[in-house]
């Protein structure tokens, strides 16, 4: 019998963290075919198959230790919407020997979501460790940058990341140039495949310095379908959200409503000009996230319902299947991953033209996208949507449930790894 491979999955969330469950998704779709093993950052999880890098007294004094380091150096300043957390990139964060001790030998390495667990050097030694192949996920931009998680309108990926915007200090520019130009020299020398989770990375990174020699492979992400799923339970999900069973019920998400690349201040143009064309009175504004959306719509008929911050994805399922659309305002985003959530679940989407949604969301099928910042335009989806029959509402419904099913559940990415191992 042939023996089965080893795969270890590295990601920085702890399986119950809301990235971290679809690093799992990945990893339970490859554990039937391999014997697969997660590695995170920390965990609370007594898994065989979860191994956490710190334990919870390595974990404090890591805190304590890197709360002590940060007042005793001068910090690099950076532009916090680019997201540089990791200035030194020559550095390793992950110890080979702690790691070989904590896992069982891999025959593959992927890397998921890197948040300063692990980089490029990282997973170099890793490999030259083990002789194991590495799968790189690109869930947003660090991997083909000089250190930004987000590029925003900075080409510099393409060439050697000189004059860095994300760093402020002049003095400071040349570690991101610095990065590229080591991550180059390493990556030429690994056996290692970039997969993008959406079309329009899988377009930067084939125009990146880093990966355009390497093989780039395009998967979208995978949802796990027993639990986003259309559940046309809409009335009883309401009662128990205390929101009124015949209003028309936009979602919005968003992790916090100060955050720049959300452009949560486009979604308040876009309600605004909603409510000079028509008496939304009889709309229902379900907000999740941190942050009170009532603070910047004060003066709005619409009725607005703030859930907060949600992290158990059945709730989140739910919150969906009340919504009758789900209106994204991201400006800077490579998903986000809630879009496909949101039509797995049967809620179309009205949103700007960017990340995922220039894949899955297919206008006038799944909903709308429109041009990015184009606030009327995306004011004028939202009315479309609101004016239309419950009948057509319900045949969108079906098409984002058939989407799903055809192109992004959990079975259908595994078995695009399957193909890549």
């Amino acid at each position: 019998m042939k023996k089965r491979k080893n795969i270890l999955i590295i990601s920085t969330p702890d399986i119950s963290h809301a990235a971290g469950i679809l690093a799992f998704d990945l990893h339970q779709g490859l554990s039937k075919y391999y014997n697969s093993q997660m590695m995170v950052y920390g965990s609370k999880h007594k898994r065989k198959d979860v191994v956490s890098y710190f334990s919870s007294k390595r974990l404090f004094l890591k805190k304590v230790i890197d709360k002590l380091s940060r007042k005793l150096k001068i910090d690099i300043k950076t532009d916090g919407n680019y997201y540089f957390f990791d200035i030194n990139q020559r550095k390793n964060l992950l110890n080979v020997n702690r790691v070989n001790k904590l896992v069982d030998k891999p025959d593959i390495i992927i890397g998921y979501f890197a948040n300063a667990f692990f980089n490029i050097k990282d997973l170099y030694f890793l490999q030259l460790f083990y002789k194991a192949p590495v799968i790189l996920f690109m869930a947003d931009m660090v991997h083909i940058t000089g250190g930004c998680h987000f590029a925003w309108d900075c080409e510099g990926y393409k060439k050697n990341c000189s004059n860095c915007p994300a760093i402020i200090n002049e003095n400071d520019k040349k570690y991101a140039s610095d990065n590229l130009s080591y991550n180059k020299r390493l990556i030429e020398k690994m056996d290692i495949k970039l997969v993008a989770l959406c079309s329009q990375d899988y377009n930067y990174a084939k125009q990146s310095t880093l990966f355009k020699n390497k093989e780039i492979n395009m998967i979208l992400g995978g949802i796990d379908l027993s639990i986003f799923y259309n559940k046309t339970r809409e009335k009883q999900i309401r009662k128990t959200y205390k929101i009124d069973e015949n209003s028309f019920v936009i979602l919005f998400g968003a992790t916090n409503t100060i955050e720049k690349r959300k452009g949560v201040k486009y979604f308040i143009e876009a309600i605004n000009i909603l409510e000079s064309e028509m008496d939304i009175s009889n709309i229902s504004i379900v907000s999740i996230g941190r942050g009170k959306l009532e603070n910047l719509l004060p003066n709005t008929s619409a009725k607005i319902h703030n859930l907060g911050y949600i992290s158990d994805f059945n709730e989140l399922s739910d919150i969906y299947n009340l919504s009758n659309i789900f209106v994204v305002s991201s400006i800077q985003d490579s998903g986000p991953m809630m879009i496909n959530q949101s039509i797995a679940s049967g809620t179309p989407v009205v949103c700007f033209d960017l990340g995922v949604a220039k894949d899955i969301v297919i206008n006038g099928e799944t909903g709308f996208k429109v041009p990015l910042f184009d606030t009327a335009a995306l004011s004028k989806k939202i009315k479309e949507m609101y004016l239309k029959t419950s009948e057509k509402r319900q045949v969108l419904a079906d098409n984002c449930v058939e989407l799903a099913k055809k192109n992004f559940s959990k079975e259908i990415a595994a078995k695009k790894i399957l193909e890549l191992i």
